[in-house]
């Protein structure tokens, strides 16, 4: 009840997109229960990682709203990754379940019938939805609205179309088995195409993971060392003694250049930027994998982890290799 009370808080559009992850992922659990967890939670982890943060005299605020934030996006990531991976797995089978749907129906079988003897382990999800949609058939339940009963709980665009064209069909009067071939040998035909266009444009992913995992770390890594040594030198560089020199022109300034604070930019600070912009173009980069693979941004940020990983090994690498050959310098 408590939770349910919290969840008011949320707005609207996330409890509906949380309620789909949740129907997606097999969950059964209620929206508002689960908002109202999240929220608590991830409010108490917040507010510990602000008082960490203080301790280390960071600034606490920033600290409880990037927590939050991360907090939420991963648990909503990870649900619509999960989602995502699923249906892409019944997308893969779909053609090969038509085809064995078409079959029994033509050796005679009902419709219910032939949808519960298509139902094989290697079909996983999907094996479990057509015998669901059989059971409903059989209790009388209507042929249209249990098959498109079958995507309810399965992420994929695919599977709607299709069901929907098999809907039609039978409204139509049509031969519900020669249709179901048809569309077999079409979502083959298009995942073949599929296949064929990932291989076109796997140097453009190439390029993207050579650029965040290699090509940004060495550029950090050389850029923060040099900023090191320049730091360096112009704390070590002597004040002059401009006493004796004439006034006027711009002697002025130089005398002000001169006898001045000499301040430059913080070794740490060059780290801690250069760390950070590598995670947010880790980030970017994975996005845009998969966006060009799958067309769908999320699917890409499987791999955030290993690549942010990778970047900042080598940022460190080339930081390291730089200071035992060249550190005479610094």
């Amino acid at each position: 009840m408590m939770y349910e009370r919290l969840s008011a808080l949320m707005p609207n559009s996330f409890l509906h997109s949380l309620r789909v992850q949740l129907n997606y992922n097999g969950i059964p659990i209620n929206e508002k229960k689960f908002a109202g967890f999240l929220l608590l939670f991830g409010v108490s982890l917040a507010t510990v990682a602000s008082g960490v943060a203080g301790m280390f005299g960071l600034e606490p605020a920033f600290a409880f709203i990037g927590v939050l934030f991360l907090f939420y996006f991963g648990v909503y990531a990870l649900m619509r990754m999960n989602s995502e991976g699923k249906g892409k797995f019944v997308e893969g089978v779909l053609p090969d379940a038509l085809q064995l749907i078409a079959s029994n129906m033509k050796s005679g079988l009902t419709t219910e019938r032939a949808l519960f003897v298509a139902g094989r382990p290697e079909f996983g999800l999907l094996q479990v939805e057509l015998k669901n949609a059989s059971k409903r058939i059989s209790s009388g339940e209507q042929v249209e609205r249990a098959l498109i009963g079958i995507s309810d709980k399965i992420n994929s665009t695919v599977l709607k179309k299709t069901l929907w064209l098999i809907c039609e069909g039978i409204k139509s009067g049509g031969q519900i088995s020669d249709l179901l071939f048809q569309l077999a040998s079409d979502l083959k035909t298009q995942q073949a195409l599929e296949d064929e266009s990932k291989s076109n444009i796997s140097i453009y992913v190439l390029l993207i993971l050579f650029a965040s995992m290699l090509g940004a770390p060495l550029l950090f890594g050389v850029s923060s060392f040099v900023v090191q040594i320049i730091s360096t030198q112009i704390e070590k560089t002597p004040k002059l003694n401009v006493q004796g020199l004439p006034v006027g022109g711009n002697m002025e300034a130089i005398k002000s250049f001169a006898t001045g604070e000499r301040k430059a930019v913080s070794p740490e600070f060059v780290v801690l930027f250069s760390c950070v912009t590598l995670i947010f173009t880790s980030i970017f980069a994975c996005l845009t994998i998969g966006a060009i693979n799958t067309g769908k941004e999320i699917n890409g940020l499987k791999y955030v982890v290993p690549i942010i990983a990778v970047s900042i090994i080598i940022f460190f690498a080339t930081r390291m290799l730089l200071l035992g050959t060249l550190g005479d310098m610094v």
